[in-house]
């Protein structure tokens, strides 16, 4: 009973917010709120970052900040009067209050905000941005895995109500896969050709469903600390290479497995070196094969080669450009561009790993 007034207040206070958001920006249509069409002020790249870069001169740059989608303050207009009276003069907020999971596609980022019971969906090409709060007659709660497949379909994952919900590209609900009473936790999610990849975090386990009819095919892992099993996975990335990287959180490490959830190696170890990991949280892959890892510790990215060696480390604590507060999701796309979501900055930081020229 206690957790269901607690789901009824959380989107009762959702659905608040989000009237007086839009009620904001039909009062001050310039005001520094964006709305869905061809608002342009949460979507920034920055021209004038050269000199953010990893490691720093006269080092070989690896890691260059090129963007947000974020607050209007990071675009350089001033924070309006509707963050200041719900958040304070200190809690700059824009159109995400919360971001935790990311996912890029084709210049189209999707981005799940269990603060806002919500996923935001922005359109950097078109500058568009639309929202997905609602699957079928049922309020999104807490909203934490994001993933889209080849044909644009959209797949999430709600905590809370213990459900994968698929959406086509225009954020119409399609169906669902699994069901509430085969989960308890559901929250990183990872596609690949054939298969749907649905790590939940309380079970201990990796499920695996077809995506041609969403059946039920098989699952991997179960609490423990030896190879193979896990304690309180979160997030998965689906590399190129047809691998799966998850992120281990309380055994502090990351596992990889093959397509058909075979262990193949893991590293990482507690600790407050760097190299270590204190609050893993996102996973993703480059082109070339290197690990990316965010801590919301440390606040930082990590980025390591397959054998587990620390190649470079970029981010600290802090608001500022390429500073984050708490991280979690990291999501790279085939132009390795790495989005990574700064979860109490309120803001989807955009980096570019360059490689190294031949």
């Amino acid at each position: 009973m206690i957790l269901y007034r607690s789901i009824k207040i959380r989107i009762a206070l959702k659905n608040h917010l989000v009237f007086m958001f839009y009620a904001c920006c039909l009062l001050l249509n310039a005001g520094g709120c964006a709305t869905t069409g061809s608002q342009t002020s949460f979507f920034h790249i920055d021209a004038e970052s050269g000199n953010l870069v990893w490691p720093p001169p006269p080092q070989t740059t690896r890691i260059k900040y090129i963007g947000s989608i974020a607050a209007p303050s990071e675009s350089g207009e001033h924070k309006s009067w509707f963050s200041s009276f719900l958040f304070g003069k200190e809690e700059p907020i824009g159109l995400m209050l919360r971001p935790y999971g990311v996912f890029a596609d084709a210049n189209v980022v999707y981005v799940t905000d269990p603060g806002l019971a919500l996923v935001h969906v922005f359109d950097l090409e078109g500058k568009k941005y639309f929202r997905i709060d609602k699957a079928k007659d049922e309020d999104l709660v807490s909203p934490i895995g994001i993933a889209v497949d080849k044909n644009g379909d959209i797949y999430i994952s709600d905590s809370i109500l213990k459900k994968i919900f698929m959406f086509n590209r225009e954020g119409k609900y399609i169906k669902e896969v699994g069901s509430s009473d085969m989960f308890i936790r559901p929250a990183g999610i990872a596609i690949d050709e054939d298969r749907i990849y649905i790590v939940d975090t309380h079970a201990h386990k990796v499920f695996i469903f077809s995506k041609k009819d969403g059946k039920f095919l098989s699952a991997f892992g179960g609490n423990g600390t030896g190879k193979g099993e896990f304690n309180y996975p979160t997030n998965i990335f689906s590399g190129k290479d047809g691998l799966l990287y998850i992120t281990d959180s309380l055994n502090f490490r990351i596992q990889i497995f093959d397509g058909n959830g075979n262990f193949i190696s893991s590293f990482g170890k507690h600790g407050d070196s760097l190299g270590d990991f204190s609050k893993p949280k996102g996973v993703a892959v480059d082109s070339e094969g290197h690990i990316y890892v965010t801590d919301a510790h440390f606040d930082n990215v990590q980025i390591f080669d397959k054998d587990g060696r620390l190649l470079l480390s970029f981010g600290n604590s802090g608001r500022r450009k390429g500073e984050f507060t708490l991280p979690a999701g990291v999501f790279i796309d085939k132009h390795d561009r790495i989005y990574v979501a700064d979860s109490y900055n309120n803001r989807i930081q955009m980096f570019q790993y360059l490689k190294e020229k031949i």
